[in-house]
């Protein structure tokens, strides 16, 4: 008798048990489903062959009801496409729930990284850069992914060695560089000297002042020393 009750004890555990294991949402199910929605969404926002997708951990504490429907994963507000982001999985059933769970979304191409240490105002030369495949998913601005296009820039800033060039690190004229500013029509040839008020590469517009008439205007870069406005 006393083996009866005990192994009808020990059969109602382990019944009990398992109907409360059967009704918690597993964690892997949560991030299955956030990893799934991210990487189709970072393919549909972004042309890159070469994604990777990591999930965080969630507390194994975490006790959610299983959901007797399909889980439903979203973007939160303010959550950003790529990089550190995150995204919420919920459960529309009789006992609604929502989780929002921590993603990394990286993106891997070819872009220029430095080679050695670049001081602010530094001209960079071929050999201070080179191309390799990084992850540009935290690089501020757009990357380059031609090392002809860097060349005779200046730094912004300090970039550390190994650092990706991004377009927010370097310009070829720098806001508050001393430039010429020229203007030429067929039959009239001037240069003046100015301050460059926005950075620009070569072929852009910058904002410029003139040192003598304090007038500002647009000019085109023409290189690191030189921009040209049309008269």
């Amino acid at each position: 008798m006393k083996y009866d009750r005990l192994l009808t004890t020990f059969l109602m555990f382990s019944i009990s048990t398992t109907s409360m294991a059967q009704g918690i949402q597993s964690l892997e199910s949560l991030t299955h489903a956030a990893y799934n929605y991210a990487f189709k969404q970072a393919q549909y926002q972004v042309t890159h062959d070469d994604i990777q997708v990591t999930t965080g951990q969630l507390d194994p504490r975490l006790r959610l009801v299983a959901c007797s429907g399909q889980l439903i994963a979203f973007t939160p507000p303010g959550s950003r496409p790529i990089g550190n982001t995150t995204v919420g999985v919920r459960c529309d059933g009789p006992k609604p729930w929502s989780i929002y769970i921590p993603v990394k979304i990286s993106l891997y191409e070819e872009a220029v990284v430095a080679t050695q240490p670049l001081k602010r105002g530094q001209i960079i030369k071929q050999s201070d850069i080179k191309l390799t495949k990084v992850d540009i998913s935290t690089v501020r601005g757009f990357v380059f992914n031609n090392v002809a296009l860097i060349v005779g820039s200046k730094a912004k800033t300090t970039i550390h060695s190994g650092s990706v060039i991004g377009s927010s690190s370097v310009c070829v004229v720098c806001k508050g560089d001393s430039v010429s500013i020229t203007a030429k029509s067929t039959s009239i040839a001037v240069a003046m000297s100015g301050i460059a008020l926005s950075d620009g590469a070569v072929g852009e517009n910058v904002r410029v002042q003139n040192n003598s008439s304090k007038r500002i205007v647009d000019a085109v870069v023409i290189n690191q020393d030189t921009v040209k406005v049309g008269i």
